[in-house]
């Protein structure tokens, strides 16, 4: 059991890592590269990211681990809202701003809804993985053309180009070594899981849709912790509702294209609550449009009975 710890532990560290090196050498290789603030900003900001969902997504279904393909998908998006957005409200209520309710919330509704009916039968297959990465695609493209570049994607740009310039070549390294450290995170990841499960007799999936997913969403925690320690609830919420349309879309859509997902281990409970909470978000969002200390909260405590109910 050690080694499979050890193994979901290093994981963990080796797509953190590995995200950040891919998000600093895209993003200034975008810039040198002529790219617009807003193609920066929300195709790679969002893409480096997603990537620990991607990576382990991506290999899990290559490697016939459909439930971990899919729970770990479904479970980031959990997560997401119940610790990410939970955790943040509790340090501090997050108002959520006129954008993110008219145009960022809906498209993640609808994704959401998309990924929950393509997943009910147990089953995710090219044709419904296709139709997931053109709403993600077309999805950028709408936030890009109403909003601009959101303030997380923005802020992150500036962060990474105030600081000091690194040259094409370190960037591109960057870029190979993150590639590296997310490939490697990865498998450890899985390999950890599966380990883990076997070891304490309990589906896949459960080990996806908590372990797992928890350890993919560490940069949106970490981006959400520190956006409301600066006392920026848009930047907090927006990376939320960001990571779940892109971890249904992207995630979930180019893991289908490339190979088609046996999910019958992520039943009813999780696809159910991944729905209700996303709801739940766009119901706060339009009454009292911000979500207080009590509710982050009480999200805390729905993550832990939600836990319990799925080991039993």
């Amino acid at each position: 059991m050690f080694l499979f710890l050890l193994a979901i532990a290093g994981g963990c560290l080796g797509l953190y890592f590995g995200g950040d090196l891919l998000l600093k050498g895209a993003t200034v290789v975008g810039r040198k590269m002529g790219w617009s603030a807003a193609v920066i900003g929300f195709v790679l900001i969002s893409l480096g990211t997603s990537a620990p969902e991607l990576f382990v997504s991506a290999g899990a279904a290559l490697q016939g681990y459909g439930d971990v393909a899919a729970g770990n998908v479904v479970g980031s998006n959990i997560v997401n809202i119940a610790i990410v957005l939970g955790l943040g409200a509790l340090i501090m209520p997050l108002a959520i701003n006129r954008a993110i309710r008219v145009h960022q919330l809906p498209l993640m509704i609808a994704l959401t809804v998309l990924g929950f009916l393509f997943l009910i039968d147990g089953h995710l297959g090219r044709l419904e993985g296709a139709l997931l990465l053109a709403g993600a695609m077309g999805s950028v493209w709408w936030v890009m053309r109403v909003d601009g570049v959101p303030d997380l994607e923005d802020a992150l740009v500036e962060e990474v180009l105030h600081g000091e310039e690194q040259g094409l070549w370190l960037s591109i390294f960057f870029i190979v070594a993150g590639v590296v450290l997310l490939l490697i995170g990865a498998q450890g990841l899985i390999w950890g899981g599966v380990g883990l499960a076997t070891y304490f007799g309990v589906p896949d999936a459960v080990v996806a849709l908590t372990v797992t997913s928890i350890g993919t969403g560490l940069p949106e925690i970490t981006a959400t912790v520190l956006a409301v320690a600066r006392r920026d609830t848009d930047m907090a919420v927006g990376n939320v509702v960001g990571s779940n349309m892109l971890n249904i879309g992207l995630v979930l859509g180019f893991t289908g294209v490339v190979s088609p997902i046996d999910s019958s281990g992520v039943d009813m409970l999780p696809l159910s609550i991944m729905l209700l909470l996303s709801f739940l978000v766009l119901l706060l969002a339009w009454y009292p449009r911000h979500v207080s200390r009590w509710v982050g909260g009480g999200l805390l405590g729905a993550f832990a009975a939600y836990t319990v109910l799925l080991v039993q």
